[in-house]
């Protein structure tokens, strides 16, 4: 019955996004925002009170400005998308996590995270655990040493991400010591992404930064600030 979603998982920028539902749902639910435009007439009371007649449209959500160059950069996202053919892309998507898990599964302290085989559909997400290494501080060095973003953590799923660990639900992942004891536990995750644009050159460049940092270990120095592993500088 709805649909909803943000434009940035299509690639459009300025924080748009959209919600597609039942008309009639729309009309009688209550405005998301009141304020200007959303209203149709606003008139005061007898009694001092103010009586408001809601647009009975899609306005009736959209009070304020609208932003008008958020919706057109979906617009232009879907077009671009649509020309470079769904199919297209998929199989160029599929070609990178292919290479990705190839890489990974290479370097035997890696234990990528996933609740179905290998055999199921996937996109272009991959989470990963390193024996031996905290995962804050393993994304820490890729970013510092190798110019490579990845996100650590628990990616809004922290019960998820727990269980696929095999960690304490209850206990909280952080940095803490740059390196993981023998035989300690990931408190969290890597997630590692990459979509319509990622050349092959840059999946190249991470499945050899990961092998070497596996390998000859970092070469920076890391220490643990607001819970995060940054660069000893």
């Amino acid at each position: 019955d709805w649909v909803a979603f943000s434009g940035h998982k299509l690639y459009a920028p300025f924080g748009s996004g959209v919600l597609a539902g039942r008309a009639d749902w729309l009309r009688e639910a209550e405005p998301y925002l009141a304020g200007g435009g959303a209203s149709r007439r606003v008139s005061r009371r007898a009694d001092g009170g103010v009586d408001v007649e809601w647009h009975d449209s899609a306005a009736r959500h959209e009070a304020g400005s609208p932003n008008v160059i958020g919706a057109y950069s979906i617009a232009a996202a879907c077009k671009a998308l649509t020309e470079a053919g769904f199919d297209t892309l998929v199989a160029r998507e599929q070609h990178l996590i292919d290479r990705v898990r190839e890489g990974l599964a290479a370097v035997p302290q890696v234990r990528v995270l996933s609740l179905f085989g290998d055999d199921a559909p996937r996109v272009g997400v991959i989470s990963f655990v390193v024996e031996g290494w905290n995962s804050s501080h393993f994304a820490a060095a890729l970013s510092a040493e190798y110019g490579i973003g990845v996100r650590d953590g628990l990616f809004c799923a922290h019960p998820l991400v727990r269980t696929l660990l095999g960690s304490d639900p209850q206990t909280q992942g952080e940095c803490g010591a740059p390196e993981a004891a023998p035989g300690e536990k990931s408190l969290n995750a890597i997630r590692v992404s990459f979509g319509a644009g990622t050349p092959d050159e840059h999946v190249e460049r991470f499945v050899t930064a990961v092998r070497e940092l596996v390998s000859d270990g970092a070469k920076w120095r890391y220490r643990t600030e607001d819970g995060r592993c940054v660069p000893a500088v």
